[in-house]
């Protein structure tokens, strides 16, 4: 394989002797600027150079045609160090060539340049011949000119990182890539079926583009000329900023360039200067998860509100049951009372009438007593008055 630098011209695969001899030491990879790193060179290459930041614990490849300075502290490195390594040590991936360093590096995460517009962050799905595919939170798949990468980053991995990716690792999805095989996979089929693969799993946490096992399904394209042929007549975004970021309808375009129209405006741009490119409007991808995430969560906050209305009506339903138990249970005392009142009151009637009946037969009693007497003294007057009567006849008969 021919490696190029960034004027198109082949470099040679050997390593860089000169800055081989600052391997091991503490330098500084650019003097000022985003891509500005201090760390440990641990490794030279053809066309890369792997500089170890130890207090972000990330090993970060350098594209060395990028390289505009290496500044080494003399001094500092003059002074040996007393310092022991007690963790692991750290080793750089050593892939003879940038390229095959990309390949490596298929499925990791990664994040292309230091800072800049230019820079994000994903997970790195493919590498062609003169671009990489990398997916990401906010606008899914972004396609990087290969020439216009600066460097790449990759964050270690610590012991608590280690656990929850061998948890995330578990037997689950495959990965899975589609190639277009039959010139057919054009235009709109071809990015529609890109599209609906790149979609986040339900759950995925903050910060993460999507489970490491399960890895978006995506249109390959060999280069380029193949990509941009693909994108015909889709709307796309060139450049993740700076003045020469712009969106809008890819449409043919002769004599080596490619055309964007946006409403009334005709772009013709240079592909050779355009440092990325990704379906749909930026942001685009990353507002499509919000909204589905938020129509999940009204979702569940429907159903959790449903839950209580139902646990209400479940309450209300009890409720009215034990109003209208309640309610029979009283009825049904007042009707033991009423008829306990009614048993009451006849009782009260028959003592009543045993009462009157006792009356009347002490009145009868009294008067038949009374009418004895008064026979009893009728009787003794009549007879004292015949006994008197008796007395006064009998002179009579001695006068005579």
């Amino acid at each position: 394989m021919t490696v190029y630098d960034m004027h198109g011209a082949s470099m040679p695969l050997e390593p860089n002797e000169e800055l081989r001899s600052l391997i091991g030491k503490t330098v500084t990879v650019y003097r000022g600027g985003p891509e500005s790193k201090t760390g440990k060179l641990l490794d030279v290459q053809s066309d890369y150079l792997a500089l170890f930041t130890e207090n972000e614990l990330a090993m970060i490849y350098y594209a060395l045609h990028h390289v505009q300075s290496i500044s080494e502290n003399a001094k500092a490195n003059s002074v040996p160090s007393l310092s022991l390594d007690s963790g692991e040590p750290v080793t750089p991936v050593g892939a003879p060539s940038f390229h095959e360093l990309l390949n490596s590096l298929v499925n990791e995460r990664i994040q292309v340049n230091q800072g800049g517009p230019e820079s994000k962050q994903g997970t790195l799905l493919g590498v062609s011949d003169d671009h990489i595919t990398l997916f990401t939170k906010d606008d899914g798949l972004v396609f990087y000119h290969l020439r216009h990468i600066k460097s790449v980053r990759v964050q270690m991995k610590n012991e608590e990182n280690k656990a929850v990716d061998a948890e995330a690792q578990a037997p689950g999805h495959e990965a899975n890539a589609v190639e277009h095989a039959a010139p057919e996979a054009k235009g709109h089929n071809a990015m529609e079926a890109a599209s609906e693969a790149t979609h986040m799993p339900k759950g995925a946490p903050d910060g993460q583009e999507h489970d490491p096992t399960l890895l978006p399904v995506y249109v390959k394209a060999e280069n380029l000329t193949d990509l941009f042929a693909l994108l015909t007549h889709t709307w796309v975004a060139i450049n993740r900023g700076g003045p020469e970021a712009v969106e809008g309808i890819l449409v043919p375009g002769g004599s080596g360039y490619y055309t964007i129209v946006n409403h009334d405006e005709i772009i013709r741009m240079n592909p050779e200067h355009m440092k990325s490119i990704s379906c749909g409007p930026k942001g685009a991808f990353q507002a499509m998860n919000a909204t589905n995430a938020g129509d999940g969560k009204e979702t569940d906050q429907a159903e959790a509100a449903q839950e209580p209305n139902q646990a209400g009506r479940g309450a209300k339903k009890d409720e009215n049951a034990q109003k209208k138990e309640a309610a029979e249970a009283k009825a049904k005392q007042k009707e033991q009372g009423g008829k306990k009142k009614e048993e009451e009151k006849g009782r009260e009637q028959e003592k009543r009438k045993e009462k009157g009946k006792e009356k009347t037969k002490q009145g009868e009693q009294q008067v038949d007593g009374k009418a004895r007497e008064h026979g009893k003294d009728k009787k003794k007057k009549d007879d004292e008055g015949g006994k008197e009567k008796a007395k006064g006849e009998k002179p009579k008969k001695g006068g005579q």
